[in-house]
């Protein structure tokens, strides 16, 4: 599911800044995602009062290589398309799509689903200016279950349930400009936080940290070996897995006072995906734990391609998450009394969370960031989705006006990952934060755009403690692990893991172990390494470069790069 909305999006994104006035022709091309089938024979084109009819037959023979139509034509010359836009048009038309025509179908059923099929049923109507979202579905899924021609705009041309299509160029016009814009801003932004951490590592070279050496040995050296534990919560049968530091010899013992850190997974995840990072943080001296969310882990998205769950999460999901971490920390306190080695060490009034994507939302949660009804629901109506994070945040508007308490005292510091929460929490929410937070972004995320999910929400925060990671080169699913042993729910195409996932984990593993260090262990040596000058001259690498680290961004300062036109 994830991938597929991923490979949606680049296409919309780059049909919008390739072709840019030539959007109508552009969006019937991609539009064709719905296009007629049985007895369809022409396309309306709508926009404002010009209304022009193209014959199906005319469109398909295009795209089959047979020239434009005089009509065509026209159009091409009207809408200022080069031959380069043409050949573009032409093979976006003919492109297939491999989905799994069961899986689609079962996900256009969701509520995410219904949500896609409204905004574009919105540009792409029925003869009678309806909403073509039912009928998009329709053409969708017979064009993914025809073995022959697969899912192609093209044979969504020839499935397409009505007499004609009409295709709301104004409205294909507002979408692709606030596509465009929204990537102008993006660059903006990314820009903008590159500029401050150049000017905050200056800075630093004028100060150079002492005894650099030093400390990237603490950071290089894993003292401990690591056991692990396997843990099961009675209340949603979660299985979690503790990972333990261990001494090896009596000249290194374990410190009398061990903070915990908690691991959250995204949706559609499971918690093997940080056994990298677990086992890394425990060879350090923390005790880590790591857990399967079960309303949605994997197996709840394999259950729902499965046809045995109705949507991809339930509502009450969102209160779900974070209450499994504070159930595991009751856990595991049980299991610490029972233990002779942790008993007196394992201290579970400091604990620290990790969590990507949507477990990035169970950290904030946890760590007292509280839900803003009226922010959700002025982002979530009307129902057009430029950020794909808000397919899954706007499913809380039921739940958000229950103000349920979330928070757990216990936690005194985040750092979370591709996170989500923009609309939920809003810039009410993010300012009740007090624990220090490290937020860690990626440039090329479209499933949680950094801009509006990360270095927006960064700017609102109010703690004392906060720190901005944003990498080059990495997407929403670079720092999440694969299990070659193991076939994924969702395979997602290794174009979309970034330049180097292998790198990106080195990187969360550095800002784990340094982050925690300074704000649960309260060793101030790591201040020297949570800076914009460390980060550029001993952690950054290519070909995820640059690494701009910040620790302060104003709203005002946000505001006037995205209102920068130069």
């Amino acid at each position: 599911m994830v991938a597929s909305g991923f490979r949606l999006q680049e296409l919309t994104q780059y049909l919008a800044h390739k072709f840019g006035r030539a959007i109508a022709l552009a969006t019937l091309g991609l539009l064709a995602t719905t296009k007629p089938g049985f007895s369809a024979e022409e396309i309306i084109i709508n926009y404002g009062f010009f209304e022009r009819t193209i014959s199906v037959e005319e469109l398909v023979a295009f795209a089959n290589g047979e020239g434009l139509s005089p009509q065509l034509s026209q159009y091409a010359r009207i809408f200022g398309l080069s031959d380069e836009d043409l050949i573009a048009i032409q093979q976006v038309l003919k492109q297939s799509v491999d989905l799994d025509f069961v899986e689609l179908s079962r996900f256009l059923y969701t509520t995410q689903g219904e949500a896609l099929l409204e905004t574009l049923g919105e540009v792409i109507q029925t003869p009678t200016r309806q909403s073509g979202g039912l009928a998009l579905r329709a053409a969708i899924i017979l064009a993914a279950s025809d073995d022959e021609n697969g899912l192609t705009l093209l044979n969504f041309l020839m499935k397409y349930p009505t007499p004609g299509i009409r295709v709301d160029v104004g409205k294909g016009f507002e979408i692709a400009s606030t596509i465009t814009e929204s990537l102008s801003q993006t660059e903006r932004a990314i820009a903008l936080v590159q500029e401050l951490a150049d000017t905050e590592a200056q800075e630093s070279a004028e100060n150079p940290t002492e005894n650099l050496f030093g400390i990237q040995q603490l950071i290089s050296t894993a003292p401990y070996i690591v056991t692990t534990q396997p843990l099961t919560l009675p209340r949603r049968g979660i299985e979690a897995t503790l990972y333990l530091p261990q001494s090896t010899s009596q000249r290194l013992l374990l410190p009398d006072d061990i903070p915990l850190i908690v691991i959250s997974h995204g949706l559609g995840d499971e918690r093997a995906s940080y056994d990298y990072l677990a086992d890394y943080l425990a060879g350090r001296g923390f005790v880590v734990a790591t857990l399967d969310h079960p309303g949605s882990n994997s197996d709840q998205i394999a259950d729902l391609l499965a046809g045995l769950s109705p949507d991809v999460v339930a509502n009450r999901e969102f209160l779900n998450r974070p209450g499994d971490i504070s159930e595991l920390l009751d856990a595991i306190q049980q299991f610490a009394l029972q233990d002779r080695i942790f008993r007196r060490r394992l201290n579970l009034q400091n604990v620290g969370v990790i969590g990507q994507s949507f477990g990035g939302y169970t950290a904030l949660a946890l760590a007292g960031a509280t839900f803003d009804p009226q922010t959700l629901a002025s982002v979530c109506d009307p129902a057009i989705y430029f950020n794909p994070s808000l397919l899954l945040q706007c499913q809380a508007t039921d739940i958000a006006t229950e103000s349920p308490p979330l928070k757990d005292d216990r936690v005194k510091a985040i750092l979370v990952v591709n996170p989500i929460g923009s609309a939920i929490f809003g810039e009410s929410g993010y300012a009740q934060l007090e624990v220090p937070v490290l937020m860690m972004a990626a440039t090329a995320d479209t499933v949680a755009p950094a801009l509006p999910e990360q270095i927006e929400p960064f700017s609102w925060l109010q703690t004392q403690h906060r720190y901005l990671a944003l990498v080059s080169e990495t997407t929403h699913f670079s720092v999440i692990a694969t299990n070659p042993n193991v076939a994924p729910s969702i395979p997602v195409p290794i174009e979309l893991l970034g330049s180097s996932p292998q790198l990106a984990q080195q990187y969360l593993q550095t800002f784990s172990l340094a982050f925690f260090q300074r704000h649960l262990r309260q060793d101030r040596r790591y201040d020297a390494v949570l800076t914009a000058g460390y980060m550029s001259e001993a952690v950054e690498q290519a070909p995820l470069q640059p690494l701009s680290f910040i620790q302060e961004l104003t709203p005002e300062t946000l505001r006037d790069a995205l209102e920068s036109r130069n």
